[in-house]
């Protein structure tokens, strides 16, 4: 732990609520006057004068501050950078399991193995594995259909080097999907790797700080949202799958010749293609790809996360 910097950014906009302004200047208080065996720094964006502005006040600007904060004080371009939450327990072995896994598969980002808590047998605990369920069901799904794209983006799983954060411009500043879109540019640079011990326990409590992710999920669960209505259909798996191998494998074809061959298909994925500016692209996307797997890395830095998100929502 001797070589470990744990950074903790304790935040919260200056309209927030009284309960989160109170709840921060007791962990403040509690942060500067404990020991720890690491070195800990201490982002006091909470103070009144500190806060952050109302508009840019978010997950995405936190974690930000903190891993920005966190560059000069790392070894080389190699050391590592980990993002959990406040409300995050991490296993005994996380450090060391994540390590020896970037070592043996030469990773530089990678999401890790999770589980929510409380498991036990209640109505949130079930909510929550349903939930669980969904996530890991539909990155798998996305992953078979031959896409770059298929891990559970959760801001409390993220490891990644140095290098990698840097070469991406670092975490996205937006208030919430901050760690989608972040993974996104991780899985374009470098490619996201899955670990798949479970090393994380995120909390599953019900909160609507945000308009998405697991605590969102939970309130919506609590008032009535069935978990089962997310899932995207087995009909638009397989229409990403079939673009995916269409698309791939289309480094010589004209753009006549894919949408002719695409609308072959299904015509609704045609217009798909269309309404997400294939027309606009394409061209452009074979003449700066000097060699077919280049065209491929080119082909998934264009149809992305989003686009992949995108079209499971519009066939489902």
């Amino acid at each position: 732990m001797q070589d470990t910097l744990v950074i903790v950014v304790v935040n919260h906009s200056k309209d927030a609520d009284n309960y989160f302004k109170n709840d921060n200047e007791k962990t403040l208080q509690f942060l500067s006057t404990s020991k720890y065996i690491f070195t800990l720094g201490i982002v006091d964006a909470a103070t009144q004068g500190l806060e952050l502005p109302s508009k840019q006040a978010g997950v995405g600007l936190a974690r930000k501050i903190g891993m920005d904060l966190a560059l000069p004080h790392l070894k080389n371009n190699k050391s590592f950078i980990f993002s959990t939450d406040a409300d995050t327990i991490v296993d005994n072995h996380y450090f060391n399991a994540v390590i020896d896994y970037f070592n043996q598969y030469n990773a530089e980002a990678a999401v890790v193995g999770f589980s929510h808590f409380p498991r036990e047998n209640t109505t949130l605990g079930h909510l929550i594995k349903e939930y669980e369920k969904f996530l890991l069901l539909t990155a798998r799904k996305i992953k078979e259909a031959g896409s770059p794209y298929g891990y559970v983006a959760m801001g409390s799983t993220i490891v990644c080097t140095a290098n990698a954060y840097t070469a991406v411009g670092g975490m996205s500043r937006k208030k919430a999907t901050e760690d989608f879109y972040f993974l996104q540019e991780l899985a374009k640079f470098c490619g996201v790797h899955t670990i798949p011990d479970i090393l994380v326990y995120p909390s599953s409590r019900p909160i609507s700080r945000v308009y998405l992710g697991t605590g969102f999920r939970m309130l919506q669960a609590k008032q009535g949202l069935q978990i089962n209505n997310l899932y995207y259909s087995k009909y638009a798996f397989s229409l990403l799958k079939q673009w995916i191998t269409i698309g791939t494998a289309a480094w010589k074809l004209s753009l006549f010749e894919l949408l002719d061959k695409t609308g072959s298909k299904n015509i609704e994925l045609k217009n798909f293609l269309l309404r997400e500016g294939i027309e606009k692209i394409w061209k452009n996307l074979q003449s700066s790809s000097p060699s077919e797997s280049h065209f491929i890395k080119q082909f998934h830095r264009w149809f992305d996360g989003l686009k992949t998100i995108r079209l499971l929502k519009y066939f489902s």
